[in-house]
Order: structure tokens, then sequence, then C-alpha cells
């Protein structure tokens, strides 16, 4: 679930925007864009991931007449997604989470070198950027 809230959260820095209603373009655009490789629709699948566990907290999600099912592994060095039968879907945790830790380093480099970048990532730090701790 952090990782996913993670991926939610630098989707907003990267697109510069918290729009209601766009959270499934902000994360899929970000997972395109740091998370590869990734299969075609690998992106839908993490983004129906997210919404099964962060507001269902299991392992269901349905979305526009398809029904997700998920499973989730800890082997590392499988594919990170598969499809075993219909409509279920294996995630490896362990690969989820070497991806978004690149996807950060990635992510930082890109923000120091891209001055559009930097002024999305501004318009968002702060609402999202700190938390305080009293």
């Amino acid at each position: 679930m952090a990782i996913l809230a993670g991926i939610d959260l630098l989707g907003k820095f990267y697109a510069g925007d918290d729009t209601i209603g766009q959270v499934g373009q902000r994360f899929t655009s970000f997972i395109r864009k740091y998370l590869q490789p990734l299969s075609p629709g690998d992106e839908d699948v993490l983004y129906q991931l997210r919404n099964s566990l962060l507001h269902s907290f299991g392992l269901y999600s349905s979305a526009r007449a398809q029904t997700y099912h998920f499973m989730l592994t800890g082997k590392g060095g499988v594919p990170f997604i598969q499809q075993p039968r219909t409509t279920f879907y294996q995630v490896d945790l362990i690969v989820l989470h070497e991806r978004f830790e690149r996807a950060i380093v990635s992510y930082v480099n890109d923000l120091e070198a891209d001055p559009n970048l930097q002024t999305k990532f501004l318009t968002m730090f702060p609402n999202y950027g700190a938390i305080e701790i009293t």
C-alpha cells in the first residue's frame, strides 16, 4: 500500500496537478515513464491494484466492465506482472519495490535537469511536500 501511495504522490509531483478525477492519468503516466520495462496494459493493472488496496483493502477491483483479482508474490526475479487466468493478475512485490526505488532515483535525476518538472514539483510541494510532526 505504501509503495502504491508513493507512486500516487510522485504522480502528483510529476504532473504538477492534483485535480480530482485525474488520479488514474497521473498514476499511469508516472508508471509509464519510470517503472519500465512494462508490458502493454501493466500500468492499468497496477492502477487497479492501487485501487483495490487503497480503497477496498482487498485484492479485487472492477473498472469499465473489467474485473481484476490480484495475487501477490514476493519471489523476485519472476515476471513482474503475470496473468495466469482471465481476470487474475499476479504482481511480484519484490520487483515492484525494486522498480519503485529506481523510479525515485530516475525522477530525481530528471527533476534536477528539467525546469518544467521543477515548476510542476514546486506547484505541488506546498500541499504535499512535507509533514509537520510536533
